[in-house]
């Protein structure tokens, strides 16, 4: 089982895969994907993919608002949502 948390799982697939400029200590749970990440639609894309896989989850195109996307830490709870409703 993994150690770390949603946030935490989230905030190294982010710095390692999606926005490698970024060190994940400057990052907080407010930290904006859109405002102060400035991911683009294909790197959204590729967050789906990479939280899919690494959660084990399939994220339905219809479930997927901006407003889960808005921050890390409404990602995490939407994640963590979906993980529930699965099992």
């Amino acid at each position: 089982m993994n150690c770390l948390s949603t946030n935490q799982r989230i905030t190294r697939i982010i710095c390692t895969d999606i926005a490698a400029d970024q060190v994940a200590d400057e990052l907080s749970d407010e930290t904006s994907l859109f405002d102060d990440l400035q991911l683009d639609s294909i790197q959204l894309i590729e967050l789906v993919t990479l939280l899919e896989n690494e959660f084990d989850i399939m994220l339905d195109d219809e479930d997927m608002g901006f407003e889960h996307f808005a921050t890390i830490s409404t990602l995490s709870s939407f994640i963590d949502e979906v993980r529930e409703s699965s099992q």
